[in-house]
């Protein structure tokens, strides 16, 4: 036999020896696919935006108030020589903001050709959701966030309602700041 021969063999033997005796590869767990939001409170209700439509979260900036504006309009902030209309979203929605001024925090959010801040309670934290536990439907969504809202991601202990802003952005009430 040559030499090749016999290391073509020896090799062969190798592979029979470990296809016999190897374990196979550990079954691949289907991967589900996620969305990336940030969670929030507002109205007491837990709330979740995608992180593609938000700009970024701040501390509640220093306003200069406007004359002849709606009381849910706090003023405009200067972010980084931008003009930013900061807003009360839950006295826009009829309601109050419910935690301390340190604690609240402005969701910046630039889309549509519009730059604006929401006001919310408290900004939890950044997570990832399963779309397998998105719900479109979801029930005791209140009623004055069901226009903005699209759904949520209903986990084990909580529910967080999907804030779409688009919606907002769009509603001529919300555009309509003058008194």
């Amino acid at each position: 036999m040559t030499k090749h021969g016999s290391a073509f063999n020896a090799l062969l033997s190798l592979s029979r020896q470990f296809t016999e005796t190897g374990r196979g590869l550990p079954a691949q767990e289907d991967i589900v696919p996620t969305r990336k939001v940030a969670c929030f409170s507002l109205l007491g209700v837990n709330l979740a935006m995608a992180l593609e439509e938000l700009t970024e979260i701040i501390e509640l900036p220093q306003c200069t108030r406007l004359p002849r504006v709606n009381t849910w309009v706090l003023g405009v902030a200067n972010l980084r020589g931008r003009l930013l209309p900061v807003i009360n979203f839950a006295e826009f929605l009829g309601g109050a903001l419910s935690a301390p001024p340190k604690a609240q925090r402005v969701l910046v959010i630039d889309m549509m050709g519009i730059f604006v801040g929401l006001v919310v309670d408290r900004v939890y934290d950044m997570r990832h959701f399963g779309i397998d536990t998105f719900r479109q439907q979801l029930e005791g969504v209140p009623e004055v966030l069901s226009p903005y809202a699209e759904g949520g991601f209903v986990q084990a202990d909580k529910t967080w309602v999907l804030l779409r802003p688009g919606q907002l952005l769009s509603d001529q009430c919300f555009m309509e700041v003058a008194v």
